[in-house]
């Protein structure tokens, strides 16, 4: 249902500081028009797709300190994600966090671990968010119930392909199965006198455990629970093999970049890439080609995880300092920020309503690509949301590269990984209880 709250005016919003107050309504707790001179926050995030978000983010930041007289909001540009959370980890054990982050969605279980996350479920309830966002970027913000942090740009993976490489190989549509993905990754590589002038497929380097996640999904299988993790499924295993077969057969490179990868896809050296939604826009407007946009093919099912992160706000700060960071997160959020927002990048606006707007769906008719990712995160979940997550995924991740570069079995090297990642988690689960 489409929350009577984004039919406000713009104007109307920004009177009332675009949100509702964070709790000035329980008692003891200062306001913002009554704080002494400017609420300041430091706001730490990271550029986690290519193309200028750094720009797009100051430039938002710029807008909203523009229009909250008893708020200044400092951008801290921390660099990727996991470069982000370790520096907000340590600034917690100083005892001097920022009052809200951008981390990836699957540091939810390790900042909860810290107690270092403020608990916002009423004032969402109090508020439009379980109304008009939606529900299964949401729920990557939810644990036992309780909600931790506003969704700002969730993403999926999909399959990017060049359209004139297609029209060379007489190919018209983009696979839909893994069978079509090695049979149009063979069609379209393209070697001269032996050399490689172009790849078929190329696997964005660098977050290869988020890609395989998907895969493993595709086969019918979430590689996690809340407390283990399942790298070593018959259905895990098989996606891998399935990943080095594409290697054996010459049509993808064993190993890649992040950003390397994209720059391929735009220098036509990759017939077709996975990457985020995020980088769509600047994939899209850099190509000299037409860009295709289209799910990850599957196996038994379509399947994606969520990428991306929220805006989470710190527990362990003033009232005033709270109440100013969820005037903040909420302005970043609402309906005609998140359609801003969706269209510079191509991240996933967050809410209903924002894809609902007349700028969104003017959008859409011209970029039809923007919805690939959209009718994907149907088929997407939460991304390994596990105690200890981030040694999990290295595991994961040496498991991925040491197999795709010939040095080990698929099964040994899921079932190594997988024997050290749940140690790691059973490790972190004792520590919290002790």
């Amino acid at each position: 249902m489409k929350s009577t709250k984004s039919n406000i005016s713009r104007r109307a919003l920004l009177k009332v500081g675009l949100a509702a107050p964070f709790v000035s309504a329980l008692p003891g707790v200062i306001s913002i028009a009554r704080a002494a001179g400017p609420t300041k926050l430091q706001f730490m995030y990271p550029v986690g797709v290519s193309g200028d978000i750094n720009k797009i983010i100051s430039g938002m930041i710029a807008d909203f300190n523009a229009q909250h007289e008893g708020i200044e909001v400092e951008a801290i540009y921390a660099g990727s994600y996991d470069n982000t959370e370790q520096k907000v980890i340590t600034s917690i054990g100083v005892d001097t966090p920022p009052a809200l982050w951008l981390p990836i969605n699957s540091a939810l279980q390790t900042f909860l671990g810290l107690d270092a996350l403020e608990d916002i479920t009423e004032q969402a309830k109090a508020d439009d968010i379980y109304d008009d966002f939606l529900p299964g970027f949401l729920n990557t913000c939810i644990s036992d119930d309780r909600l931790y942090g506003l969704p700002y740009q969730p993403s999926t993976p999909v399959l990017y392909y060049n359209k004139d490489a297609f029209a060379q190989a007489g190919l018209e549509k983009a696979p839909d199965t893994w069978d079509e993905l090695l049979e149009t990754a063979k069609a379209t590589t393209l070697r001269e006198n032996g050399e490689l002038k172009r790849w078929g497929l190329t696997i964005g380097g660098g977050w290869h455990d988020w890609m395989f996640e998907g895969y493993c999904r595709q086969n019918g299988l979430v590689p996690w629970q809340k407390d283990k993790v399942l790298f070593d499924r018959p259905e895990a295993v098989e996606a891998l093999q399935f990943w080095f077969k594409m290697v054996q057969e010459g049509v993808m490179p064993k190993a890649s970049t992040w950003q390397g990868s994209a720059n391929d896809f735009m220098a036509g050296s990759t017939a077709m890439l996975y990457h985020s939604t995020g980088s769509l826009t600047n994939l899209r407007t850099s190509s000299p080609f037409e860009v295709g946009v289209a799910f990850m093919p599957k196996k038994k099912t379509y399947g994606a995880a969520q990428g991306g992160g929220p805006l989470m706000i710190a527990k362990k700060q003033s009232d005033a300092k709270k109440e100013a960071a969820w005037t903040f997160a909420r302005w970043m959020t609402n309906t005609e920020n998140q359609a801003n927002w969706s269209r510079a990048t191509g991240y996933l606006a967050v809410r209903k309503s924002s894809w609902q707007s007349p700028a969104m769906q003017s959008y859409l008719e011209d970029v039809p690509q923007a919805k690939v990712a959209l009718d994907q995160s149907e088929f997407a979940g939460a991304f390994l949301q596990v105690p200890g997550y981030h040694r999990v995924r290295e595991f994961l991740k040496s498991a991925l590269d040491r197999t795709l570069a010939g040095e080990i079995e698929a099964a040994t090297a899921l079932g190594e990984a997988n024997s050290n990642a749940n140690r790691e988690i059973a490790r972190v689960m004792r520590r919290r209880k002790s």
